[in-house]
């Protein structure tokens, strides 16, 4: 790679807590007439080596003070890195700002110290670094003058661009960016260590996988915040089949109850009590529903708790439990009972990939039935745009391509996880007993009118589904032949 606008530095800033190597790199430096400045135990070990250094204190003026606490924050050491050399040039004479044109520096150990088990809070605390960040990300951002170095395993490449006529732009910008994540990953270090608590799981999605759980200490409210007051310890699998469950059952005010197999719904179901919400939901697929993890968000009474226990299930989380319920629950040693008053979803997910992290917004969208807008020349009916509400929120958090059946207010069928729109229908259509009257919901729009064709075979009466397809006037034109009713939310919901 050719690097242009090459740079030889003339002013060093040296602070490191890792001084591997950094005499003979200090030494190369001076050789080539650079100035040498650092922090007191840098500065005290250049010295000892006998390398010419200034302290810091010969440019602040001011002495390293609180223990050490704060000795690079100053106006003189952020202005000598910070400041743009075309444009500030006079700012900084009548400031006494000396330009530095390189930044080595590394962060005080906080993750060696954090995984120490016998080290103290306050060590921890002493061990958070924060003039050095400061002088990094100042460093950094000034890469279009200045060098900033984080590794000692960069002094050799350094040393060969300064013997060959100066270090580069682009290389400069690549140690930029080594310098910024740097700072992220040690910011994520004190954040975990003090804001979460890891715990190692029984394994991950297989048992050949290793995993564990971070959890975070304040304001958040989910699974890992949850009381286990049963059965064996959780699994990635248990976290994430879990959160999938209260996902969905945070749609819902009225006693409901989500049944959660392999990260999808396969029920869910709402009534006037927890016993017969849970009874909806199980109808919805009872095959599937074995094995799986129940969320329910209302208090499980011992009726409730009768049922629960006619199936075997992975998981039972609700707000409460009644003392009876509990006993009973306690003759199935390996069922984990978990408690959790209050669920509050995540604003943003994100997931780690090779590369790097993929991160969005939940999905928190609300659509207000009444106020879609139907498409066909038949509306649906009241009662029909109340069980379509139903069919909607559920459609939400399978996993796509997704089609959900409902009648009367309760959930019949749901398909997720199909690669093609048309075999997601088919399913949906196929797997229950479908009622004459009934709706679907679908998570995006349908490319072609065979999934409305299909629909018309079983009477479906009313669709929800957002729009927005080249081919939406040949849909509707095929759900008026059928009769059906059509509304458009705008609003795709997939769930990969």
């Amino acid at each position: 790679m050719v690097s242009t606008n090459k740079v030889i530095p003339k002013t060093a800033l040296l602070s490191v807590s890792d001084k591997a190597g950094i005499v003979p790199f200090a030494r190369f430096l001076e050789s080539q007439k650079i100035k040498l400045i650092a922090t007191g135990g840098t500065a005290k070990v250049l010295k000892e080596n006998g390398i010419k250094v200034a302290s810091v204190s010969s440019l602040t003026k001011f002495p390293e003070i609180f223990g050490g606490r704060v000795k690079s924050m100053h106006p003189n050491i952020s202005g000598g890195i910070l400041g743009q050399r075309d444009i500030d040039g006079e700012e900084a004479k009548q400031n006494n700002v000396q330009w530095i044109d390189m930044v080595v520096c590394n962060l005080y150990p906080f993750q060696a110290v954090a995984k120490n088990p016998n080290s103290s809070l306050s060590e921890k605390i002493e061990n958070i670094d924060i003039g050095g960040p400061t002088m990094i990300r100042a460093g950094a951002k000034n890469n279009k003058w200045v060098t900033v170095v984080i590794n000692p395993k960069e002094y050799k490449n350094i040393q060969k661009s300064i013997t060959s006529g100066g270090i580069g732009e682009k290389d400069r910008l690549k140690l930029a960016g080594r310098a910024f994540d740097h700072c992220a990953s040690y910011d994520r270090a004190i954040s975990t260590e003090l804001g979460a608590s890891s715990l190692h799981l029984r394994y991950g999605e297989n048992p050949h996988q290793k995993a564990l759980v971070l959890k975070e200490k304040y304001g958040s409210f989910g699974l890992p915040q949850a009381k286990q007051l049963q059965g064996k310890e959780m699994s990635y699998n248990n976290f994430l089949d879990g959160e999938a469950a209260l996902l969905c059952l945070h749609e819902f005010k009225e006693p409901s109850c989500v049944i959660v197999k392999h990260g999808s719904p396969c029920g869910v179901g709402s009534a006037k009590t927890p016993k017969a919400a849970f009874l909806n939901a199980l109808k919805v697929d009872p095959l599937s529903a074995f094995g799986g993890v129940i969320a329910m968000n209302k208090r499980c009474d011992i009726s409730t708790a009768k049922e629960l226990s006619k199936i075997f299930f992975e998981i039972i989380v609700a707000p409460s439990f009644d003392s009876a319920a509990l006993s009973l629950f306690s003759k199935k040693k390996n069922l984990r009972v978990l408690s959790l008053g209050k669920y509050k979803p995540k604003k943003s997910l994100g997931k780690e990939i090779a590369g790097g992290w993929v991160i969005q917004e939940t999905d928190l969208s609300k659509i207000d039935v009444s106020a879609v807008k139907t498409v066909t020349k038949k509306p649906p009916t009241k009662a029909e745009l109340s069980t379509l509400d139903l069919a909607w929120k559920t459609v939400k958090h399978a996993k796509s391509n997704a089609i959900v059946v409902a009648h009367n207010n309760k959930i019949i069928s749901i398909s997720g996880g199909q690669t093609s729109r048309v075999d997601a229908v088919k399913y949906a259509l196929t797997k229950a007993v479908i009622p004459a009257g009934a709706v679907l919901a679908s998570d995006a729009f349908f490319p072609f009118r065979d999934s409305i064709d299909l629909m018309g075979k079983h009477k479906i009466r009313a669709v929800i589904q957002p729009g927005g397809s080249i081919k939406d006037q040949d849909i509707i034109s095929a759900c008026n032949e059928h009769k059906i009713s059509m509304v458009f939310t705008r609003t795709r919901v997939f769930k990969h």
